[in-house]
């Protein structure tokens, strides 16, 4: 039987998992909706988990009942302590999908394949946003990751509600800027402004990943030239520009490699060029992260090659 891994990135909007070959390519890959399990709860967090490692082997065209796992990474937003990780693996254990597993933050995952050298900064803005930092000697430290209530500055929420709130204070005359009015109308296909209220607290109520693919709209309309977007844009970079400071200083690390992962980062050039200038403290190269499913293989790799 073939001896497989897993590498399973869950996000707020969606769950990615791919399935390579030990030692060999990636064979199958496979996607489901949230498993950020504070979001949607854990049956449901575990379902796309499992929904989407199911999908992967159907890409590949394996059965999981025939091929053996030797072991699985899950990357998972909301993963942030102890007792996350506990309930989750205590969960996922039960559905017996790989000999050996282990559960990180998301975050852990663009670090990992971003970061050659398995050091530096990770920044992560998405749905939510987060900054997680390794250094040379494995010490570790976070900023951010608290949540679209609490925190989440810079991130693909934060980024749609700036802007919806200059769009509806535009329509009342406290404000103008119509030019991301006319946008959240066009993006959602409504008539009147009015209209938003029931969109966001009804239609898209409870849902953040729905408000924020809005924000890829504004950071269009930010490169091409309008004002008021660029100033969301410019409000964004600072926000993450101090993530990545905050992490950088605390592990006292000179000229770390940053890794941006995320829709919203990886969406525009602009904000990941003005969030590296903003950082205010001396960073190393910097890469862009694809596909952060990889970086959990990675991981799975290094925990399968442990003896024992």
């Amino acid at each position: 039987m073939a001896r497989l891994l897993l590498g399973v990135d869950g996000g707020a909007t969606k769950t990615r998992a791919v399935l390579a070959q030990f030692g060999g390519p990636v064979l199958g890959a496979g996607t489901a909706g949230s498993s950020n399990y504070q979001s949607v709860g854990l049956e449901r967090a575990v379902a796309a988990i499992v929904e989407a490692i199911r999908a992967a082997f159907a890409d590949a065209r394996l059965m999981p009942e025939e091929n053996e796992v030797a072991a699985v990474c899950f990357g998972l937003a909301g993963v942030d302590r102890p007792a996350d990780r506990e309930r989750l693996s205590g969960r996922l254990e039960r559905e017996r999908l790989a000999r050996r597993s282990i559960i990180v933050n998301d975050s852990e995952l663009v670090l990992a394949a971003g970061c050659p050298d398995g050091w530096g900064v990770a920044l992560i803005s998405g749905t939510g946003s987060i900054c997680f930092g390794r250094a040379p000697d494995g010490r570790t430290a976070r900023a951010g990751g608290w949540g679209y209530i609490l925190g989440d500055e810079g991130s693909g929420f934060d980024i749609a509600v700036q802007a919806l709130r200059l769009a509806t204070r535009t329509a009342d005359g406290r404000a103008n800027a119509p030019g991301l009015l006319r946008a959240a109308l066009d993006f959602w296909e409504l008539d009147t402004p009015e209209q938003l209220i029931e969109l966001v607290y009804q239609r898209e109520g409870g849902a953040p990943g729905s408000v924020a693919r809005f924000a890829t709209r504004v950071l269009e309309l930010a490169e091409a030239g309008d004002p008021d977007a660029r100033q969301v844009l410019d409000r964004a970079a600072d926000d993450l520009a101090l993530h990545v400071a905050t992490v950088t200083r605390r592990l006292g690390l000179d000229r770390p490699p940053l890794a941006f992962g995320g829709g919203v980062l990886r969406a525009s050039a602009l904000l990941r060029e003005a969030v590296y200038e903003r950082a205010g403290v001396p960073l190393g190269p910097a890469a862009v992260v694809d596909d952060p499913a990889l970086g959990a293989l990675a991981i799975a790799r290094r925990l399968a090659e442990i003896p024992g």
